[in-house]
């Protein structure tokens, strides 16, 4: 019986050397994925993730329309790293509206004008807009807003939707966000705020300051979503 008895501690002690390394491999994996990043890694991640996506769907808009003059007011659609786009793009020109359908491909812009029933090459800065290709430019597009923020600090979490964002906050040079807002000041600073998902990924951006003169601080806000689907984008036919 002392020897069935040894026996069994033995089997128990073999099976215990085996186990216990598993176990603290797990944690220790745990440990290291779940270390606390910095609020600048978080956004050099964030913007990681827009980069190397094959796509990004996006929607800008904001609720603020001037009185006068040009600008952008929205867009919605998808970007590659072509780079290319293709969506609609919300403008003012001279106080009036217009949502314009655009694909950005191959260095050229098109637009089917209002009242106007096949696309055209036009030059987007004639109607205060970028050219919607570059948001997906890693140095001066949308991505960069994310890592060229100062003053950077980790807000709360909040539910959007079946997502958990946390926000990190802080300004983005004027320089910057006119990249992507023509009508933004390259003098002025800009409050934003950058909600990231659980895997890393930015989901909204909220940009606020001076865009059009006369007019009280306006608030432009971006969604990301659909990041990495296999699109193509082509010109169209003319």
């Amino acid at each position: 019986m002392a020897h069935q008895s040894r026996a069994r501690r033995r089997a128990f002690a073999v099976l215990a050397a085996l186990l216990v390394p598993l176990l603290v491999a797990g944690c220790g994996g745990s440990d290291d994925d779940t270390q606390e990043q910095s609020p600048a890694q978080v956004m050099q991640q964030a913007k990681q993730h827009f980069d190397e996506a094959a796509s990004v769907h996006i929607a800008l808009s904001t609720e603020s329309t001037p009185s006068s003059g040009n600008g952008v007011l929205g867009a919605t659609g998808t970007v590659t790293h072509d780079p290319a786009f293709e969506g609609d793009v919300k403008v003012v020109l001279n106080g009036l509206t217009a949502t314009v359908p655009v694909t950005s491909v191959d260095g050229k812009v098109y637009a089917q004008l209002p009242l106007q029933t096949k696309f055209s090459v036009i030059d987007p800065a004639e109607y205060g807009a970028p050219d919607p290709a570059d948001f997906s430019e890693p140095d001066n597009g949308l991505s960069a807003l994310l890592t060229k923020l100062e003053g950077l600090e980790k807000g709360k979490e909040t539910r959007s939707g079946e997502e958990i964002l946390t926000s990190y906050s802080g300004t983005v040079p004027g320089d910057a966000v006119k990249q992507i807002i023509p009508s933004a000041d390259e003098k002025s600073s800009y409050d934003t705020t950058v909600g990231v998902t659980e895997d890393g990924r930015a989901a909204t951006v909220k940009v606020t300051g001076t865009f059009f003169s006369g007019t009280s601080d306006t608030t432009y806000d971006v969604k990301f979503d659909r990041y990495d689907e296999d699109v193509e984008i082509t010109a169209p036919a003319s």
